[in-house]
């Protein structure tokens, strides 16, 4: 009975050993017959005799089975992307935008089983019988993540886009320092900024995008709302590109952010002595000198004029000037602008307000409105570059009520209800 019993055993395990090795023929028929065809009950059920094979103990770690497990997956995707693109055939004319809509509406699942698949084989496969065809498959896997990649950034669905980046870098490998700019770049625009983080040191250590690279991790540091991180990273950044012009301004940035007005106009000296034709350097270190000489409180209240008021009033004046002398129909230079002016004549304003004197008062109160006549036509121009900003529209409806002006007033108003 023992023999017996032994022998049965042991034909039972031939015969599914043998079922096994059915179940990889059946999977290259059923694919030839797909290929053939375009049936996708044959590509169905390629799958599932290759999912069978693939996970069986007889057959799971054979290279030739997760080859095929490779192709069949491979197929399965490259089919569904043939679908998709078919569905867009009417809506999008254009071929490569039509490719890229495709790539965004299929699933990546079976090209990570492919990989998956890919990887088993070259471990498996000792005597290379494969290498050729799984070199082909994962050159082709690689493509398709990196366009997948390409159509979700292009659609500014950058959370969606990195997951595709990332597969392209690990399989490309760490030599291709374009995919790694591009992981740092969506994760960054995506807010995952852990992985920011990671890609941006990464790409420190390869001494890749100079000065702009350590920029970008001190935002990154910011936005995680650790300072002293982003301190260390811009301290690094200075010291191995002193002459970096966009460290320059990142570190002004920083300065700005916690209120260090003096360092801030001290980068913004180096900035403009690098880039004197930038306008946005003049508006900003106007700014400086506008909040100086304006400066307000915790609570958002004015505090008393410091002592060099009128020497700020002017540096702010010429910064702002000169920015909108560089860029006519810069919006935020010619509101400013035109603030500062309104704000100088509400000060003189209030001045001329508690002058007893009536030459004097008329002579105090001349100059106050000398300022709002400055500030009109800066904030009329600034409201024609942007007809519907609603702070313009009440700093001009101010200015038109001290100035006597009702039927401007009525006009604005017309405007504040209608946007």
């Amino acid at each position: 009975m023992k023999k017996l019993t032994l022998s049965f055993v042991a034909i039972a395990f031939a015969f599914t050993s043998i079922a096994q090795n059915v179940k990889i023929v059946n999977t290259k028929n059923y694919l030839r017959d797909f290929t053939e065809s375009k049936d996708i009950e044959s590509l169905n059920k390629a799958k599932d005799n290759i999912d069978l094979a693939s996970t069986h103990p007889d057959t799971k770690d054979l290279a030739k089975t997760q080859t095929l497990k490779a192709q069949v997956y491979m197929t399965i995707y490259d089919n569904s992307k043939r679908l998709e693109t078919e569905k867009l055939m009417k809506t999008i004319t254009d071929p490569a935008k039509r490719d890229l809509a495709a790539y965004q509406a299929t699933s990546s699942d079976p090209l990570a089983e492919a990989y998956t698949a890919c990887l088993a084989s070259k471990t498996l496969d000792t005597k290379g019988n494969y290498t050729s065809e799984v070199a082909s498959y994962m050159s082709n896997i690689v493509i398709h993540y990196e366009n997948k990649a390409i159509a979700d950034y292009n659609a500014k669905k950058y959370a969606e886009a990195l997951p595709s980046f990332e597969k392209t870098y690990e399989i490309k490998g760490a030599k291709d320092t374009t995919t790694l700019a591009n992981c740092a770049l969506v994760a960054d625009r995506a807010a995952i900024y852990d992985k920011a983080k990671m890609y941006y040191e990464k790409m420190i250590e390869n001494k890749q995008g100079y000065g702009n690279t350590y920029s970008s991790l001190v935002n990154v540091y910011l936005n995680m709302k650790d300072s002293v991180g982003a301190m260390e990273v811009l301290k690094k950044g200075r010291a191995t590109y002193p002459n970096d012009i966009n460290l320059v301004i990142t570190e002004t940035n920083y300065f700005l952010k916690i209120n260090n007005s003096k360092e801030a106009l001290n980068n913004l000296n180096i900035a403009l002595a690098a880039k004197p034709t930038d306008a946005n350097l003049y508006l900003v270190r106007g700014n400086i000198y506008d909040n100086l000489a304006n400066p307000k409180d915790a609570a958002n209240k004015d505090m008393e004029k410091p002592k060099e008021y009128q020497k700020l009033i002017g540096q702010a004046e010429a910064d702002y000037k000169k920015a909108i002398e560089l860029k006519p129909d810069y919006f935020d230079a010619l509101y400013n602008l035109g603030v500062l002016y309104n704000n100088h004549g509400v000060a003189l304003n209030k001045l001329a307000d508690v002058i007893t004197d009536n030459a004097k008062y008329k002579t105090a109160n001349d100059l106050a409105t000398a300022e709002f006549a400055k500030a009109l036509p800066i904030l009329e121009k600034a409201l024609s570059v942007s007809p519907k900003d609603r702070n313009t529209m009440y700093a001009l409806k101010q200015i038109y009520a001290r100035t006597q002006q009702p039927e401007k007033v009525k006009e604005i108003n017309e405007k504040l209800k209608n946007n």
